[in-house]
């Protein structure tokens, strides 16, 4: 994951340096435009991206769970989201946001286990359909021409709609299971780039699970593994408002 996500950020970067070298050029030739659109209470609008979603899974150390299983990872889920926003403005540099979206993305665990053969792999995948209820604070710098970076802060209830498919899965088809909602706190950069009849955002953002995943109810020798399981989510969104 961290290979991809730097990846991901080194040309969302160079993207960003792009679109500011074309604001400034322009802004150079012409008056800024829209000029009091940061001056209104209330602001609307849409997003779409791409994320990647890992599992941060901590060893059980404390107990001794079955001897056949010998490691255990967790892969990186690649997806997309999309949503609404609706912007209010608090002061002239601190707005507050509520941002529901639906994303799409999964999960996918191994498990090695010694068997008398020698050494196989158990997986369990999940499919994962998010309804994500974000409320965010954006904290903006001061407006260059067509330009206003900002920083992001929030929290964010998620509910895998995923979860109800599963429900009608047999239990035995599952190593663990995992809970159906969870709640996240949220840090990131933006760049707003102001447009003639638009504003249109670069938002860079992650997601970090505060809540436990495992659902404790079902146990198994996989479960017993692992003593904590939370989710960290990447997004990449561009903004139209």
């Amino acid at each position: 994951m961290k290979k991809t996500s730097e990846c991901i950020l080194i040309c969302f970067c160079l993207t960003c340096i792009y679109l500011l070298g074309i604001t400034h050029s322009c802004a150079q030739n012409k008056p800024d435009n829209l000029p009091f659109y940061d001056d209104k209470a209330f602001h609307f609008g849409w997003y779409i991206g791409g994320n990647s979603l890992y599992t941060n899974i901590k060893d059980n150390k404390k107990l001794p769970y079955n001897d056949s299983i010998m490691s255990f990872n967790a892969k990186t889920g690649l997806g997309w989201q999309v949503g609404l926003l609706a912007d209010a403005r608090l002061l002239s540099f601190l707005h507050v946001r509520f941002l529901p979206d639906i994303t799409f993305t999964q999960r996918e665990f191994e498990f090695y286990v010694l068997h008398e053969d020698g050494l196989r792999t158990a997986r369990n995948n999940f499919e994962v359909i998010y309804l994500d209820l974000p409320i965010e604070v954006k904290l903006m710098a001061k407006r260059w021409h067509n330009f206003r970076p900002y920083l992001i802060g929030g929290f964010k209830y998620d509910y895998d709609l995923g979860s109800i498919r599963r429900k009608k899965i047999a239990d035995d088809e599952f190593l663990f299971k995992i809970n159906e909602s969870e709640m996240l706190y949220t840090v990131g950069v933006g760049f707003d780039f102001y447009f003639s009849w638009f504003k249109m955002a670069v938002e860079l953002k992650s997601s970090f699970g505060i809540t436990d995943i495992l659902n404790r109810d079902y146990q198994t020798v996989y479960a017993d593994c692992i003593e904590k399981m939370k989710s960290q989510l990447f997004y990449i969104n561009l903004t139209f408002q």
